[in-house]
C-alpha cells in the first residue's frame, strides 16, 4: 500500500524554529499564510524576524532580496503558483540575475493545493524555476528529507527554489541517507527500468517496483530530490543500465522532471523514456488522492508506462 500522506507544515515550521536558532541572520518573509506554510512556531520564538508582507507576493521576494543583500538568511514562503507565477519577475531578476541568498518556498505544490482548485493549482511552478539561470531547485521526497533539505540550504549560499507540497509521506526513503544538493538516490538494483521520481510521487514508484517484479520486469527507482543542479551522471549511469525509463511527477509532464530526464538522455544516452503527471492540463478542485487517479499518477499506471518502455527497449524503438 502506498504510504500514507501527512501535513508538512509542522515539519517546516519546527524546522524554521531550529535553524532560528542556530543562525541569527535567519529570517522569514510570509505573504499573510503563516498558517498554511507553519511558520507560526518561528513567529513565536523570534517575532522580530518574523515579517509578514501581507497578500503581496512580489512584495514578498523582494523583500527577501533585500534582507540577503544585507547579509541575512530569508525563507520566504507562499504558494508555489504564485511564487513562480505573479511574482515572476523578482523570481528572474532579484533571485536569479542577482544571484541573492533568496530561500524561497513554494508551498502547497502541484496537486497538493487540493479543493483550492485549477487557478492554485501549480503546474508549472518547477519548468519555469529550472529556467532560471542560478537558481538551485529542490523537491524532498518526504517529511524528514525536507527538513534536511531546509538544513543544506540555509547553509548554501545561493538563492533556491524549495517545491513544498501541503501533503508528504513521513518516512519511506529507507534507509536513510544525508541529503546533498545535486545528488540523486537509487532505490533498488532493478536492470530492466528504472523508474525517475521526486517528491511525493517517490512513494508511488517504490510501490510499483514490487508490482513490477510480480511480471518478471526488475525495476529500480531513481529518487531526484535536487532537479537543479541536475544529477546528469546518475541519470546517465541508470539510462545506460537498464535501458528504458519511466517518470513521475506531481507536475506537468512538459519541462519538469520528464522534460529533464528527456533532455538528459537524449543528450547522453538514448533510450525509451514514458512520462507520467499532469498533461497538458490544469489540475482540479478535488482531493489528492482523486486526482492522483484522475491523472494517471498511480501504481498502475508506472506498470503500464514500464511495461512499454521495456518492449520499446526489445524492439529498438
Amino acid at each position: 500500500m502506498v504510504a500514507q500522506f501527512v501535513n508538512v507544515k509542522d515539519v517546516y515550521g519546527d524546522t524554521l524554529r531550529e535553524l532560528g536558532e542556530k543562525y541569527p541572520e535567519l529570517f522569514v518573509v510570509e505573504a499573510d499564510l503563516m498558517k498554511a506554510s507553519g511558520s507560526q512556531p518561528f513567529l513565536e520564538t523570534f517575532p522580530n524576524r518574523h515579517i509578514n508582507v501581507g497578500i503581496a507576493e512580489q512584495n514578498l521576494v523582494g523583500v527577501a532580496a533585500g534582507i540577503a543583500a544585507v547579509g541575512g538568511i530569508p525563507f520566504a514562503s507562499t504558494m508555489s503558483n504564485f511564487m513562480t507565477q505573479r511574482a515572476g519577475d523578482q523570481l528572474v531578476i532579484a533571485a536569479g540575475y542577482n544571484r541573492f541568498n533568496v530561500k524561497l518556498v513554494g508551498s502547497y505544490a502541484g496537486l497538493t493545493q487540493e479543493k483550492n482548485g485549477g487557478t492554485h493549482i501549480s503546474v508549472l511552478d518547477l519548468a519555469i524555476a529550472r529556467a532560471v539561470p542560478n537558481l538551485t531547485v529542490v523537491v524532498p521526497g518526504d517529511c524528514l528529507e525536507l527538513a534536511d533539505v531546509m538544513r543544506a540550504i540555509a547553509i548554501y549560499d545561493g538563492p533556491v527554489y524549495l517545491r513544498m507540497p501541503k501533503l508528504l509521506p513521513n518516512d519511506v526513503l529507507k534507509p536513510r541517507q544525508p541529503f546533498r544538493i545535486g545528488e540523486a538516490r537509487v532505490f533498488g538494483n532493478g536492470e530492466d527500468v528504472t523508474i525517475a521520481s521526486t517528491g511525493l510521487t517517490t512513494s508511488i514508484a517504490l510501490e510499483a517496483v514490487g508490482e513490477l517484479a510480480k511480471a518478471g520486469i526488475g525495476a529500480r527507482v531513481l529518487h531526484m530530490p535536487t532537479l537543479k543542479a541536475t544529477p546528469t551522471e546518475a541519470i546517465v549511469k541508470c539510462a545506460a543500465e537498464t535501458g528504458a525509463i519511466v517518470t513521475v511527477e506531481n507536475h506537468s509532464i512538459h519541462g519538469g522532471l520528464g522534460g529533464l530526464v528527456a533532455e538528459v538522455v537524449t543528450e547522453n544516452v538514448p533510450v525509451p523514456v514514458r512520462r507520467i503527471g499532469i498533461p497538458d492540463a490544469f489540475g482540479l478542485t478535488a482531493s489528492l488522492d482523486f486526482q492522483l487517479d484522475h491523472f494517471g499518477i498511480t501504481v498502475s499506471a508506472i506498470v503500464k508506462a514500464a511495461h512499454a518502455a521495456v518492449e520499446a527497449r526489445r524492439r529498438g524503438t
